[in-house]
């Protein structure tokens, strides 16, 4: 199965070779490679074992004597954090070649070619075991990503393309120099000199590291932020998120579509894949602030997002709203947020990847996206409407959709470090409530507006000089988008079969993560538990201070979370061997949480 993996990490670069040089064969290029790989992918995707640590992991020298003489070595493979993330990129993969097959019509072959290599890049970032393989194809996503925004995006390209660019860039420099230090940090404190980069082997020398008081707070403390630099712009977190809105905006929309479904989710894969095991103690000191930029971001982006005139925009900064909600659930520390806000990055790039390819969709009928220029399309386009409304429902978290299975476990995770913490605790689970609230707030009213009422249509700048209305308009001018006749005067027509197959597999997944989440959730479940082990466990350094401290009462772990489950979700999932587990919370109240 590792080789397997590895082909389809590198099967894109094939299509990289083979594009050709006309638009014709590029795209059919693509849509072969992609069509292929994500059946490949699908079936290591489904033959991943049940309760498994890992699968299909390749390890092989760089050359010979490598891992002897730099500790590095080409190491791959999948677990419970990577094996959805991983999946979700072949799917918005073939979403991505669909919807570019008649908007991108200059230079067609070099923007397949750059979709190719980012493709490579975004399955590298998920399965690297090693940290130098991890950097390397982290970095590697930045530049194919940075010529599609720059050459086939909109107006303001170019700027949004260098903004997005400089952003990633320097906070990835200073996360690397945190990885770095953590490398060598263990390599001397540990007395043997020996160098790693194995992923899972610097995870376990560091937590014993902690467990003989050898990995004091301080530098955990630096490194925390050093990684944090480049995982939360990633993300991302407020305040760092100014790049984000115009880069979705201006970007082609195969772009904005890997943007939200993928690219946003290599931050909070990272704070899971390395933050948390790796400096715990710092994680769990800084935790309360990360919980208040988090809970900003909800409402922030919620509330700015409904301020917004275009359709793009709003997406984009419910971007903002819903990635601070999958960060809300990853630092509750406690099982049920760390597997909701999991779950929650693989339901925003489904519904939001979704969202953005539909808005494309419009552009490309009506060459506008200004809310205002719209009005009851549902008559005029009632199956691009029904895409609409099904990835809309799943944005704001409709029962029996994939967005509820996610919210209720990151609030009622987040609810539960509040009843044990305390104090800003209780205001971080409002307002991730609140979020919730002003989610469908926003969405609903969006979709009122543009698919509702009277009919409402912008036309083509052609048509309306045609009729005589934009005859005399100068070419700058964006008069002509609110020029608006009835249905029998416009030749926009519903959403074509390529169109529909480009969406149908992502409302599939919405679904079936809606009904059924626990054959998800189980999967992620190891991975977890291993997430969550040091944040559980004190160090040696604080068990010594707590010694002298009077004695508090701790909660309970042990409590399982499958009735929950049952009970909100209809379904007869249980989240396996999944237990509350605040960590280092501690409270004065009596607990009593049995089922």
């Amino acid at each position: 199965m590792g080789t397997l993996l590895a082909i389809t990490i590198f099967l894109p670069l094939v299509g990289v070779l083979l594009a050709g040089q006309t638009r014709e064969s590029a795209r059919l290029v693509a849509l072969t490679v992609v069509l292929v790989n994500c059946l490949l992918s699908g079936y290591l995707v489904f033959s991943y074992p049940g309760g498994a640590p890992s699968f299909a992991v390749l390890e092989v020298p760089w050359w010979p004597r490598s891992e002897a003489t730099l500790g590095v070595r080409f190491a791959m493979g999948l677990d419970g954090l990577s094996l959805w993330l991983y999946g979700l990129t072949s799917l918005l993969m073939i979403t991505c070649v669909l919807v570019s097959w008649e908007a991108v019509k200059e230079n067609a072959p070099a923007f397949y070619r750059l979709l190719m290599l980012l493709y490579t890049g975004m399955l590298g970032v998920f399965v690297a075991r090693d940290v130098l393989l991890f950097y390397l194809f982290f970095e590697a996503t930045l530049i194919p990503l940075f010529f599609l925004i720059g050459i086939w995006g909109h107006e303001e390209r170019r700027y949004a393309a260098m903004k997005f660019f400089l952003f990633t860039l320097a906070g990835s420099v200073l996360t690397f120099l945190g990885l770095l230090a953590l490398v060598i940090w263990n390599a001397y404190a540990s007395g043997s000199g020996v160098v790693t980069f194995s992923i899972p082997e610097l995870t376990q020398r560091l937590a014993e590291l902690r467990e003989r008081g050898q990995l004091p707070l301080a530098f955990q403390l630096w490194v925390f932020w050093a990684l944090f630099a480049g995982f939360a712009v990633k993300v991302p977190l407020v305040p760092l998120h100014t790049w984000l809105p115009l880069a979705h905006v201006e970007a082609p929309t195969a772009g904005s579509v890997l943007l939200a479904g993928i690219l946003l989710k290599v931050g909070g894969y990272g704070f899971l894949r390395f933050v948390l095991p790796m400096v715990p103690d710092a994680t769990m000191q800084v935790t309360p602030w990360i919980l208040a930029l988090s809970a900003i971001g909800i409402v922030y982006g919620a509330l700015t997002a409904f301020a917004q005139r275009d359709i793009k925009r709003l997406i984009a900064y419910s971007s903002v709203s819903h990635l601070g909600f999958c960060m809300l659930g990853v630092f509750t520390l406690n099982a049920l947020g760390l597997h909701g806000g999991l779950l929650q990055m693989i339901n925003h790039g489904l519904a939001t990847g979704g969202l953005f390819a539909v808005v494309g969709m419009i552009y490309e009928r009506y060459h506008t996206r200004k809310i205002e220029s719209f009005g009851g399309l549902a008559r005029k386009l009632p199956i691009l409407a029904f895409f609409m409304f099904v990835l809309t429902f799943s944005s704001i978290g409709l029962p029996g959709l994939n967005g509820f299975a996610g919210e209720f476990l990151v609030l009622v995770g987040m609810f539960q470090r509040a009843w044990h913490v305390g104090g800003w605790e209780w205001v971080f689970a409002v307002a991730g409530t609140l979020g919730v609230v002003l989610g469908a707030w926003y969405m609903l009213t969006l979709v009122g507006r543009v698919f509702f009422g009277t009919l409402r249509e912008p036309l083509s700048e052609s048509v309306a000089a045609r009729d005589g209305a934009a005859a005399e308009q100068t070419a700058s001018s964006e008069n002509w988008h609110t020029y608006s006749v009835s249905a029998g005067q416009h030749g926009v027509r519903d959403l074509s079969l390529r169109e529909v197959l480009a969406l149908a597999p992502l409302v599939v997944f919405i679904v079936w993560i809606g009904i059924q989440p626990q054959f998800f959730l189980s999967r992620m479940t190891p991975a977890v538990k291993s997430v969550q082990k040091p944040l559980a466990a004190p160090a040696a350094t604080q068990i010594a201070d707590r010694a002298a401290l009077p004695a508090r009462s701790v909660p309970p772990v042990g409590d399982t979370v499958s009735d929950h489950l049952t009970q909100i979700s209809g379904c007869d999932a249980q989240l396996a061997d999944a237990t509350f587990d605040t960590g280092q919370v501690t409270s004065d109240h009596p607990t009593d949480h049995d089922d």
